[in-house]
Order: structure tokens, then C-alpha cells, then sequence
């Protein structure tokens, strides 16, 4: 009984007995006289004991099965681990068909000693960027190293994310934080929304070129660039996007928060939905996308989209593909990654080359090669191997194949070669006197020489 039931029950014992009167008890009480005359006839009926509220100790009738918190818990520490509460709530209603609120889930949890890892948010300790007001004009780019799929491993999630809504636009795993990834997702959104205004990326070297002292080309002379473009640098700038480089990490702060959501929420969801691999985690990417940006997308605050259409596909394959700019040789051939190249045109005709003319090499994500003239207004053209290195370098293989199958001949047994080398010299005169010339007279050798021997 609580105190305030105890001092109600010692002063209605009072009036009952006629130590106080029902006016007496009602201003001690805050009650009226008649109420005080209802407990009374309450008290004088039951007891003492009516006194207290009839569903003490009782069980609401609205209250959940034991059953059905004994699967919250079980949940928890299951295959729902590391999910917030609000998470919690959602998987139940949408797997397991059972609607409990949050703050429900919580006090189960609480109650069966469960803790929950998701504290309070703090506040904010600064001053958040406004948001863009429309859609597609600005977009945040990033990856982020994580063991998505709980092996020990560390896979790399690539990412995009719309300033001004908070949508999702492309999500992809990769080994590594690499300009692949970039690529594959810049790719998906360009398919999916179109071309954004602006992109918002960190200062990384797949972004942004290090190398200051490097020598300019004219066009960027021309454009006032300080450094030379990266591969990503120019596809941007292919496509009119313009590139923000940010200075600090909660300068993009929205795609750093996109990172810690989904490090609860889309790793909870992979492990319920059975996701062993990294090639089912990318295909289980749009699915999960569209739930999430059903959950969190926010309206604009202007319904305009900056959102340009995408380029025809076969340009977007040329302009998203790994390009490098070479010089014509007098043979109109080009040298590119070790090999020397011819550029063809549709019929499979040669294209003469004048000598030092620059040729831009690119080659596509399926592994196509193509050549584009006089920069990007240019024709496209065929890249084939030349026919002089290639049939050279068939020849080669061709004779070290048949010169590593051939058998050094043998000379027959009666072969001079296998006999001994002294009956092929010649045998020196031998002469018994070991001076030839006394064999003949000094007169003889006088006239020879015009001299007269005494």
C-alpha cells in the first residue's frame, strides 16, 4: 500500500468510528463531504481493503503473451542483433507479422536484462549546412570499409546519396575502396536519375590529382586548372557536372551519417535475408535501397529536378571508359599499354594518321577498344592490333614451339668427325741435319742473295 492509500485508510477508519467527522475528513483529504460518505458505505460493505484499486495485481487484458516476448528476446540476441529499437519494430511487422511499438520492445529488453546498443543521440555541438533545395543539385559521394557480411572480411560500400532529399541514388561492394566502384556507381545513377548539377566527394587521389609539379596539357592551360584531371576528373567534366572537393569528413556529413545507418540497419537485413556472398550482397542492394529511401527520403523543398538527361548509351560507354591520349607514329600506328594499334573504321578500313597527331585510347567496362580523333567532337573509330606486330609475335611463338620439338642430329659412327684429329694434320718434314742450309754450297747461296760467302 502506498502512502498516500495509508493515510486515506487512517483517516476514513476515523470517520467511520466517529473520531472525525465526514467535513473534517474531506478537507484533510481534498474530497468532498459525499465522497467521503461513498468510501464509508465502501469501507462499512467490504472493508478496509475496498479501498484499493480492484486491478492491483491483476494482468491487463491487453498485455503481450508471454510467447511473444519470450521471440522479442530471443529476436534480440538472434538474428536481430545490433538492430535499433525502432529497426526492431519494423522487421517484426514485416517478417514475423507482429505489430510492437519501440518503446514497447524497449521495456521488454529492459525488463529481461537485454541491453540495447543504440544510446541516446547526442546533440549536436554545431551548426548543420541547409539543405539543397532541389533535387539533384547536389550529390555525395563516398565508400566505406566495413565486415558487411560478419566473415572477418572487410568489403568497401560505395555509395550516392542526394542532398536535398536524402535518397539513396546507387550502392556497391568492392574489395577495395577503388575508381571501379566510383565508376559502377556514378554509372547506375546516370542510368537510373540522370546527370546531377554538382558532386561532393573527399579529397582522395581517385578525385583529385596529387601531382602539382606535373606539366598541364593546354587544355587545362586553357580551363585554369592548377593540376592535371584524374580519369574520374574528366568524366566529370565530360558530362558538366561540377566537382566540390570537401575539407573535412562532417563537411559531407550526410553520407557519413548514411554510413552509420547502414552499419546497423542493411547488415541486419543481409543476415536475415540469408546473404553469404558478395555477389548476392550486390544484387541484394536495389531491393534494399528502395525500402530504405521509402523510409527516409524527405520532400524538397523545391519539387524542380536539376537532374540532366543521361547521354545515349553507346557515348555514356566511351565517356565512363579508361581513355589515355597518344601520339600517331609515322606507320599511323599508336603505342598503348605495350602494344602497338591501328584505327579502323566501320568497314574495317585502315585510317591514315598524320605523325604526331593525338589519339585518345579508350577502353570500355566490357572490354572494347576504341579511338576517338581530334578530341571529343571527333570521329570514333576501331582499334585492331597492328597486323606487322601481330604476325610477328605469332611467328615468335610459332619457332620457339618448333625449335623447343626439334632433336639436335647425330653424326654416324663413321663419321670423320668421331675419328681422332691426328690423321687430319698434315705431317711435318723432318730433317736430319738440324740446319737445311749446309746441304748446299756457298757459292749457291751467294748468287741468291748477291753477296759473296767466304
Amino acid at each position: 500500500m502506498s502512502l498516500k492509500e495509508a493515510t486515506r485508510s487512517a483517516v476514513l477508519d476515523r470517520v467511520v468510528k466517529g473520531e472525525m467527522t465526514a467535513a473534517e475528513g474531506a478537507a484533510r483529504l481534498g474530497m468532498s463531504r459525499r465522497q467521503i460518505f461513498r468510501l464509508k458505505a465502501k469501507i462499512l460493505t467490504w472493508g478496509i481493503s475496498s479501498l484499493s484499486h480492484g486491478n492491483r495485481n491483476r494482468r491487463p487484458s491487453n498485455a503481450l503473451p508471454e510467447e511473444t516476448r519470450a521471440m522479442v528476446c530471443a529476436k534480440a540476441v538472434g538474428e536481430y542483433r545490433g538492430a535499433s529499437l525502432n529497426h526492431m519494430s519494423e522487421l517484426l511487422e514485416r517478417i514475423d507479422g507482429v505489430r510492437i511499438s519501440a518503446k514497447t520492445i524497449g521495456r521488454i529488453l529492459n525488463d529481461a536484462g537485454v541491453a540495447n546498443p543504440h544510446g541516446r543521440r547526442r546533440r549536436k555541438s554545431h551548426r548543420s549546412r541547409e539543405r539543397r533545395e532541389r533535387f539533384g543539385s547536389l550529390v555525395q559521394v563516398d565508400a566505406t570499409p566495413f565486415e558487411w557480411l560478419e566473415d572477418g572480411k572487410e568489403w568497401s560500400l560505395h555509395g550516392a546519396i542526394d542532398d536535398a532529399t536524402g535518397t539513396v541514388l546507387s550502392l556497391r561492394f568492392e574489395k577495395h575502396e577503388c575508381s571501379a566502384g566510383y565508376l559502377r556507381v556514378m554509372e547506375d545513377m546516370l542510368g537510373t536519375w540522370g546527370v546531377p548539377a554538382a558532386l561532393y566527394t573527399d579529397r582522395h587521389t581517385i578525385f583529385f590529382s596529387p601531382k602539382k609539379g606535373e606539366e598541364l596539357s593546354e587544355e587545362d592551360i586553357m580551363e585554369g586548372r592548377k593540376v592535371p584531371l584524374t580519369r574520374y576528373g574528366k568524366m566529370l567534366d565530360m558530362l558538366g557536372i561540377e566537382h566540390i572537393p570537401a575539407l573535412s569528413p562532417q563537411a559531407k556529413g550526410r553520407v557519413e551519417r548514411l554510413w552509420g545507418t547502414l552499419q546497423h540497419r542493411l547488415l541486419v537485413e543481409m543476415r536475415v535475408a540469408g546473404v553469404r556472398t558478395i555477389e548476392e550482397a550486390n544484387r541484394f542492394l536495389p531491393a534494399y535501397m528502395e525500402l530504405h529511401n521509402g523510409l527516409f527520403t524527405v520532400e524538397p523543398a523545391n519539387g524542380t529536378t536539376d537532374f540532366l538527361p543521361c547521354p545515349e548509351q553507346e557515348r555514356l560507354r566511351l565517356i565512363l571508359g579508361h581513355r589515355d591520349e597518344r601520339k600517331a607514329s609515322a606507320g599511323s600506328e599508336i603505342s598503348w599499354q605495350g602494344k602497338k594499334y591501328q584505327l579502323v573504321d566501320e568497314k574495317g578500313k585502315n585510317i591514315l594518321l598524320r605523325r604526331g597527331e593525338t589519339v585518345t585510347a579508350i577502353r570500355t567496362s566490357d572490354g572494347e577498344l576504341y579511338a576517338l580523333r581530334e578530341g571529343e567532337g571527333g570521329t570514333v573509330y576501331g582499334l585492331i592490333l597492328s597486323p606487322l606486330q601481330d604476325g610477328k609475335r605469332k611467328s615468335t611463338t610459332a619457332e620457339k614451339k618448333e625449335r623447343s620439338e626439334r632433336k639436335t642430329p647425330s653424326p654416324s659412327k663413321d663419321h670423320p668427325w668421331r675419328g681422332s684429329l691426328k690423321h687430319r694434320k698434315q705431317e711435318r718434314p723432318v730433317y736430319d741435319d738440324p740446319d737445311p742450309l749446309e746441304a748446299y754450297d756457298d757459292d749457291f747461296i751467294g748468287s741468291i742473295y748477291g753477296v759473296r760467302v767466304s
